[in-house]
């Protein structure tokens, strides 16, 4: 039987079809976000500690999970000049540095080991440039892949551990050095992409009620815009606390 050259159709153009419309029906790959982080207030003894996990424990057994006590980690907290010896729940180990969803966090609440982290992430990233420098890649195309692979080192997590100024100095420092060796035609301002990075986020709080920050950061009395301020501020002590991300909000954008 013969068919019309137009309804002729090779085999790979059929399997293609084939594979697009069996993926579209029937998904083949799942990915189940098992990863879980379980935050405790601690307060005299510590024995909330040890209910809370095993009450996730039976949790995990009852539901047909098995939670991998070797891969579990403790990161505790602490205020400053508290040396409390706090003992080991289930055995998990404890220890002072730990990643999380890419941001690196410190038993003693600072994130000088993140930065310390990215700076150097960083600077193998200009490698790449220099390389691709040598081959005669223009400016344009090197601004773009340094706002690529370099800037976002920086960038992710910027609102978390933008508290401490000394470690946007090391950052400021760093991206002034790439603009002076042409890495990047432009110089970036670290501290203006934060203030962009805050705004956005305190905006989306105020277009989204159901934004997590709503019940975390103080409600206005009236939603006139009167001069004098007539949010509640927290009490702070420091200037590094003032910096962190909520009391930011509240201090800096509260009037947006």
């Amino acid at each position: 039987m013969a068919e019309e050259p137009g309804n002729i159709q090779d085999s790979t153009t059929i399997r293609s079809k084939l594979y697009v419309q069996s993926g579209l029906m029937e998904p083949a790959l799942f990915k189940y976000a098992d990863d879980s982080n379980i935050v405790i207030p601690v307060w005299a003894n510590g024995e909330c500690r040890t209910d809370l996990v095993d009450l996730f424990l039976t949790w995990t057994k009852d539901n047909g999970m098995v939670c991998n006590s070797s891969k579990c980690k403790e990161l505790v907290f602490r205020k400053k000049g508290c040396n409390q010896n706090i003992e080991l729940v289930n055995n998990i180990p404890q220890c002072t540095v730990l990643p999380i969803l890419g941001i690196t966090f410190q038993s003693n609440g600072k994130y000088s080991e993140h930065v310390r982290s990215k700076l150097t992430k960083a600077n193998k990233c200009l490698y790449i440039l220099r390389s691709l420098r040598k081959e005669g890649i223009c400016q344009e195309e090197l601004d773009h892949l340094f706002k690529s692979i370099v800037l976002p080192n920086f960038t992710y997590g910027l609102s978390v551990f933008g508290a401490s100024d000394s470690d946007l100095t090391n950052i400021q420092n760093f991206l002034e050095r790439c603009f002076k060796r042409k890495y990047i035609s432009n110089i970036v301002n670290i501290r203006k992409l934060l203030e962009e990075a805050d705004k956005k986020i305190y905006r989306t709080r105020l277009d989204q009620p159901e934004y997590p920050l709503s019940e975390i950061l103080p409600k206005k009395d009236q939603k006139y815009n009167l001069r004098k301020r007539n949010v509640i501020y927290p009490r702070v002590h420091s200037e590094r606390f003032k910096n962190t991300f909520v009391n930011r909000l509240v201090f800096k954008y509260s009037d947006i």
